[in-house]
Parts: structure tokens; sequence; C-alpha cells
């Protein structure tokens, strides 16, 4: 059986692309991921913990959430439903919903949304290919 951190996410799935064994999840973020996808329905990650050297590999930002912190502790990841279409309608919803759930940053993009729990203030934002035609 597999290693969980919620009763819908494996551990694998947020482990750095790399393959390195860098880091865990914020047992905390890991509560409003799964509040949000008790509300939105099945999520699918696309992006959990990364090492530096694979963040600045994809050109992540530097002070990234997705990096752990001295505790060892990431605190994002970029989400996307798992079944269907991914309209810019969907990633509207999804946005929405992350936002009402009080994730502390939430970053727009084409096909997915970047959710965090960072400390100190909030962060919204949305990436430059974002196409509002498409809503």
């Amino acid at each position: 059986m597999s290693k969980r951190y919620t009763k819908n996410f494996l551990v694998n799935e947020f482990v750095c692309s790399c393959g390195c064994p860098h880091g865990e999840m914020d047992p905390k973020h890991m509560d409003l991921l799964q509040r949000l996808r008790d509300v939105a329905g099945p999520l699918k990650v696309t992006s959990g913990i990364r090492c530096t050297t694979y963040n600045k590999l994809i050109g992540g930002a530097k002070r990234s959430q997705h990096i752990p912190d001295a505790n060892g502790l990431c605190h994002a990841c970029d989400i996307t439903f798992a079944t269907g279409l991914r309209s810019n309608r969907q990633m509207l919803k999804l946005y929405t919903l992350a936002d009402q759930l009080h994730f502390k940053g939430i970053g727009l993009y084409r096909a997915r949304i970047h959710v965090d729990s960072r400390p100190g203030r909030r962060a919204r934002w949305i990436d430059h290919f974002w196409n509002w035609k498409d809503t």
C-alpha cells in the first residue's frame, strides 16, 4: 500500500521530478488541499516538491514555495482537474474555490493553478500566457 498524505493524495504525487528525496509536504497545506479536493472533485498534482537544482532548471522563482524550507517542509503544489477538459472557465472555478479556502498564494496558469500555504501575506498572480478570451 502506498504512503498517503491525506485520504486522496499519495506521497509519490509530490516528489521532486528530478527523483531526489528532498522534503515533505507541509501537513497544514495538505489539509487545505484535501478540503479543496473535497469541494472541487478529483485533482491531479502537476508539480509538488522541488529541490533548488530542479527549480532553477525549470525557471522557478528563486524563493519558490515549492522548495522545502529550513524544516524540510514544502508549502506549495500546482494542480489541475484529474479528469475531463481543463478549460479556462474550469481553472477560474478552481482558483475561486482555492481563494475561498484561504490558500495564501494562488497563481493562475493556462491549464493549472498554483496553491500554497506560505507564511506571511497573501499573494495572487496571473501568468502572462493566460487568455481571458477563452473564458
